[in-house]
């Protein structure tokens, strides 16, 4: 399998690593969205104003800051998920591909195109809107329609197969974790971040601000679960020896 200059794949300590840093970018993610979101929410008419609802009562240095933050931090995360990547590439290089794929598509469309955007929009919406609330809304339809959601629809494509994929390979022992590792998702990890905003009411400042964050709690669960239950060395080397045997049979 191409490795694409990734060798020895099996390298705990690399692995460790590459968790810690996903971790913490989780976290940097997290206050980034967080910043994006905590304002009270006004009255919209449309979805793409409805996700720009707290625009006007955002300062400028929440959508800076929170912007860059999540930049950085997204990059860092996609980086990141080339652990996962690594520990099932030897057992399952089929799904270690698709895997891949999906980190390219992650680093190359999540930072910018999914996340700055809204920063870029939310600045917008809160100008226009008291100067003519009629075109601050056509804007916010033509930049979330025309250029916002064809990213987020591309970046599904990318990041579903990343989510199955994962799931599928802890699943069947296919990485040195034991099969139970599988909790260890996005998905399961995002819930309490929805739980937690609907309880606060999402169209208040704190609500909207975590509710933001469920991308972020998602990660954050994968990377923190995966590290927290690292194999030790022996089990590492225990599972490399099994597939050496495997393939000489």
């Amino acid at each position: 399998m191409n490795t694409i200059g990734i060798d020895n794949n099996l390298n705990r300590e690399r692995i460790r690593k590459l968790l810690a840093i996903g971790l913490f970018a989780s976290i940097l993610t997290g206050i980034g969205d967080f910043l994006l979101g905590y304002a009270q929410a006004i009255p919209t008419t449309t979805p793409a104003t409805g996700i720009l609802a707290g625009a006007p009562n955002l300062k400028d240095w929440q959508m800076i800051a929170g912007g860059l933050l999540g930049f950085f931090g997204i990059f860092l995360e996609g980086l990141s998920f080339f652990a996962v990547y690594r520990l099932m590439a030897d057992a399952a290089p089929g799904y270690a591909h698709l895997y891949r794929a999906g980190i390219f598509g992650y680093i190359w469309l999540a930072p910018v195109g999914c996340h700055m955007n809204m920063g870029v929009m939310n600045l917008v919406y809160k100008y226009l809107l008291p100067l003519d609330a009629s075109t601050a809304e056509l804007v916010a339809d033509r930049l979330f329609w025309g250029f916002s959601q064809p990213v987020y629809a591309l970046l599904v494509i990318f990041w579903v197969p990343m989510i199955i994929v994962q799931f599928l390979a802890f699943s069947k022992g296919l990485t040195p974790y034991p099969k139970r590792a599988k909790w260890f998702n996005l998905i399961l990890g995002a819930i309490p971040a929805f739980l937690l905003s609907a309880i606060l009411d999402p169209k208040s400042a704190l609500g909207a601000g975590v509710g933001t964050m469920f991308l972020c709690f998602g990660n954050a669960f994968t990377f923190g679960g995966l590290l927290a239950t690292l194999p030790d060395q022996e089990t590492f080397d225990q599972f490399q020896k099994k597939l050496k045997d495997a393939d000489k049979r």
